[in-house]
C-alpha cells in the first residue's frame, strides 16, 4: 500500500504540493524567510528563470530542446544595456531589440532544425557557442547602463507586488492559452507526442517546430530584459547556466523530455521550489558546495516522485 504523501507528491500536482511544503517548513524553521523584503527578493530573482523556463517548456513539449537560451539571454543583456546607456529615451528601442533578437534567433534555430535535420540538442549547442562568441567579440567587459525604466521593470512593485511577477503571470497566462486553447498549441502537443503521426494527420510539423523555437527565443528576450534591469549594466556572463536551470525546472515541473506532455504551472512551481530552497540555504549560511548537493538532491527526489510509472516500467 502506497504512502498517501507519496501518492500526492507523485501526482501531476506533486510539484505544487512540494512547493507548499517547502514554504511551510521555511516559515517555521527559518524566521528571516517570512519577511516582506525576503519574499520580494525571491520573487524578483526567480521571475527571469521562470519566464525563460516557460519558453523551454513549449520547446520540450514539441519534442525539441533549446540549449542556446542562456547565451541568447546574455547577448540580449549586453546589447540592451549598450543601446540604452542609461537614457530613458532608448528604453523602447532596447525592448524592441531584445524581443527582435530573441525571436530572430529562435526562428533561425527552427529553420536550421528543419533544413539540416540534426538533433536539436546538437544544433542549439552549436548556437550556444556562436552566441557566446558574439558576446565576447562585442565586449569582454561590462558595457552600457540600463535606463531607470528597465531597472524598475526588474525591481519595482505595483501595489506591493513585484512588476516582474506581474509580467511572469502575464506570460504564463498567454502561453497557457496558446497551448490549450489554440490550434497551434494542439499541434505543438501532437508533434511532441509523435511527429510522424502528426505529419500523417496533415500537421505542418516543420512550421510548428519553428514556432516553438520562436516562443523560446521570445522568452529569452523578456527574461533578458529583467536580468539587465536587475544588473544595471551589460555583463557578458549574465546568461551563463540559465539554459540548464531552465531545463531542470521544466523536467522537475513534470514535463516529459520525450515531448507531448507538459505543464506551465508545474514549471513555474519548480522554479520557485529551487528559488526558495536556495534562499533558505543562504539564510542558514550553508556552504555553497553543500547548497549544490542539496539542490541536486531535491531535483532527483522530485523527478523520481513525479515519474513513478517510468520507474516501475524499467
Amino acid at each position: 500500500m502506497r504512502n498517501p504523501l507519496t501518492s500526492i507528491l507523485s501526482s501531476k500536482y506533486g510539484i505544487i504540493v512540494l512547493l507548499g511544503l517547502t514554504v511551510f517548513f521555511a516559515f517555521i524553521f527559518v524566521p528571516e524567510f517570512g519577511t516582506i523584503n525576503n519574499l520580494t527578493n525571491i520573487a524578483i530573482q526567480s521571475a527571469p528563470l521562470a519566464i525563460l523556463a516557460i519558453g523551454q517548456t513549449v520547446v520540450i513539449i514539441a519534442g525539441l530542446i533549446d540549449l542556446s537560451v542562456g547565451m541568447l539571454l546574455g547577448l540580449i543583456v549586453v546589447i540592451a544595456a549598450d543601446i540604452m546607456q542609461g537614457q530613458s529615451s532608448m528604453t523602447v528601442v532596447a525592448i524592441l531589440a531584445a524581443l527582435g533578437l530573441g525571436g530572430g534567433v529562435g526562428m533561425i534555430n527552427g529553420l536550421l532544425n528543419n533544413l539540416l535535420r540534426i538533433h536539436p540538442l546538437i544544433l542549439t549547442f552549436g548556437m550556444l557557442s556562436i552566441l557566446q562568441g558574439l558576446i565576447f567579440v562585442y565586449t569582454d567587459r561590462s558595457v552600457g547602463q540600463t535606463s531607470p525604466e528597465f531597472s524598475w521593470m526588474a525591481n519595482g512593485t505595483v501595489l506591493g507586488v513585484p512588476f516582474a511577477i506581474i509580467l511572469l503571470i502575464f506570460v504564463a497566462v498567454l502561453v497557457s492559452f496558446l497551448l490549450h486553447r489554440t490550434r497551434l498549441g494542439a499541434h505543438i502537443f501532437a508533434v511532441g507526442g509523435g511527429e510522424e503521426q502528426a505529419r500523417r494527420a496533415g500537421i505542418l510539423t516543420g512550421r510548428v517546430k519553428v514556432w516553438a523555437f520562436i516562443f523560446s527565443g521570445l522568452s529569452a528576450g523578456v527574461a533578458g530584459m529583467l536580468v539587465a534591469g536587475r544588473l544595471g549594466t551589460g555583463y557578458p556572463n549574465a546568461g551563463v547556466g540559465y539554459e540548464l536551470d531552465a531545463i531542470v525546472a521544466v523536467v522537475l515541473g513534470g514535463t516529459s523530455l520525450a515531448g507531448g506532455r507538459g505543464s506551465i504551472l508545474g514549471t513555474i512551481a519548480a522554479v520557485f521550489v529551487l528559488g526558495v530552497a536556495s534562499n533558505i540555504l543562504n539564510l542558514m549560511e550553508i556552504s555553497s558546495f553543500v547548497q549544490i548537493f542539496v539542490k541536486g538532491l531535491i531535483v532527483v527526489i522530485a523527478i523520481l516522485l513525479n515519474q513513478p510509472k517510468r520507474i516501475v516500467a524499467s
